[in-house]
């Protein structure tokens, strides 16, 4: 089995590996889910069972990646690097406020990729969570929050 990564899309290179891929290591949990953008309505003059449904925003997939990253993963030094990383994910254009494309990753997740192998989704980052464990320094929790996309404007 292989750890997740995340690959940037306008060349940085992250501090803890130097290179443009940052693994994620000590993947607890991946959540894919994929839902649609229907809008419910009722029907006029109808009870609560006539109903209109409408597809106008299509579909979205939002991806959930939560994991704990010890020092035996990226080595002695590397933790406080790797968490600079991982909140550097989230310091996107959408989350700044502002518009452009300098937050685009591409992420190769674990469990699409079992028996298979190169499928990536186009991501933008929308949260980051990275907390330490006061029972343990030399380990840190860390949770992403991605959403796919197709063209981002």
């Amino acid at each position: 089995m292989t750890n997740p990564t995340i690959v940037s899309g306008y060349g940085k290179t992250f501090s803890s590996s130097g290179t443009a891929t940052l693994t994620l290591y000590g993947v607890q949990s991946e959540d894919i889910r994929k839902s649609s953008g229907l809008i419910d309505l009722p029907m006029p003059t109808m009870d609560s069972n006539g109903k209109i449904v409408m597809d106008l925003m299509g579909a979205s997939r939002e991806i959930t990646i939560e994991g704990i990253v010890t020092i035996s993963d990226v080595g002695s030094g590397n933790l406080y690097k790797y968490a600079k990383d991982l909140v550097g994910l989230g310091n996107t254009s959408l989350i700044t406020g502002t518009q452009g494309s300098t937050g685009l990753y591409t992420y190769t997740p674990e469990s699409l990729n079992r028996g298979s192998s190169g499928i990536t989704i186009s991501i933008v980052v929308s949260e980051v969570s990275v907390k330490s464990d006061a029972g343990n320094p030399n380990a840190m929790h860390y949770s992403i929050t991605m959403i796919e996309y197709g063209t981002l404007i």
